[in-house]
């Protein structure tokens, strides 16, 4: 997991579209990821939805779903770096997450492993 910022739920958020424009401080792809995003998730993305640090940075540049997010927000009421950490990991929460996201959990699981 050498420098990889990873999320709460697993996800690297250091290999995100969003991310890396935010960090490039590029507007013209920050824009274009939320016009592709709107469109692949049917939704009205703005691009100030997409800027984002990293969910568990201290920034106040986090993705329109940090604000939503249940898994995030129980890292964070648990003091907890990511998922990977909890004694609870595992939960149905986290498990139907990452049912659609397996390469948060390869993430999760390396990190459990090197623990």
């Amino acid at each position: 997991m050498d420098n990889k910022l990873i999320g709460a739920c697993g996800l690297v958020c250091s290999e995100c579209e969003g991310y890396k424009a935010t960090q490039a401080n590029d507007p013209d792809a920050i824009a274009k990821i939320a016009a592709d995003w709107s469109k692949q998730f049917g939704a009205d993305i703005k691009p100030e939805s997409v800027q984002c640090d990293g969910c568990m940075t201290a920034s106040d540049r986090k993705c329109g779903h940090c604000a939503e997010c249940e898994i995030r927000a129980c890292v964070i009421s648990r003091g907890l770096p990511n998922c990977a950490h909890c004694e609870d990991y595992g939960c149905e929460t986290i498990s139907n997450f990452l049912k659609m996201a397996p390469c948060a959990e390869k993430s999760l699981s390396e990190i459990r492993a090197g623990m």
